[in-house]
């Protein structure tokens, strides 16, 4: 009994526990930006110590969205723009861009689980050094963004492309942008089949086929499925 009650005193004269800090930069370490229909979150650091890369990096990603107004049709276009973007000071999870599906998985890995459905603009020195030669990166991964949030990553329609793609061996050795043959990005699954053909689609890819009378001759199926899904929505 006196030892409960030594304990009790004890816990009393204690002072309370510091509340944990997330693991994460809290939401409103951001300021928030519109960009051509977009709501982009810059971290105020990126702002307040790198003015210059700041600058810079949000001026190629609002010229990459500007090309994305331009070439996606509406009402795709519309479901696009509601794809938040976060751009970071300097990531060490995120090497340079990519899209959170989960927000499960963001709370277990330490991010912030308010980036679930938005695309991260994690490392801005690397963003900016990448599309140089991957001039659609930013639809890439809003074409991610799109796959999951309005066809969803079950849709019978890419699903049945990619498998098509597979099957025919046609991007086992494909020409890359520095002029050496690969085999084409598009084959690790059918999320990057699909964000890859998007590229090609409506703008450029780095991997072949590059363009979009490339995609319809290399890949017919592929063609027709993005057409469906990206003009008849």
């Amino acid at each position: 009994m006196l030892a409960i009650v030594l304990a009790a005193l004890l816990a009393q004269a204690l002072p309370p526990a510091p509340p944990q800090e997330p693991a994460y930069e809290p939401t409103s370490a951001y300021a928030v930006r519109a960009i051509e229909g977009w709501k982009v979150y810059v971290h105020k650091r990126l702002e307040g110590e790198k003015k210059d890369l700041a600058e810079e990096t949000l001026k190629v990603l609002a010229a990459h969205l500007h090309d994305i107004t331009r070439m996606v049709p509406r009402p795709a276009l519309d479901r696009l723009r509601e794809v938040p973007i976060w751009v970071e000071a300097e990531s060490k999870q995120v090497k340079c861009m990519c899209y959170h599906p989960s927000r499960g998985w963001l709370k277990e890995h330490g991010f912030n689980p308010d980036k679930a459905g938005a695309v991260e603009l994690g490392n801005p020195v690397t963003f900016l050094d990448w599309t140089r030669h991957q001039r659609a990166m930013v639809l890439h991964e809003l074409a991610h963004a799109y796959h999951h949030r309005v066809l969803g990553h079950d849709n019978a329609d890419v699903r049945a492309a990619y498998r098509r793609a597979q099957e025919s061996k046609s991007y086992e050795s494909v020409l890359f942008y520095s002029g050496v043959r690969k085999r084409a990005y598009a084959l690790n699954n059918d999320q990057e089949y699909f964000a890859e053909l998007t590229e090609a689609y409506f703008s450029t890819n780095d991997f072949y086929p590059f363009v979009r009378p490339e995609v319809k001759e290399h890949d017919p199926a592929g063609y027709e499925m993005l057409r469906k899904v990206w003009e008849k929505p």
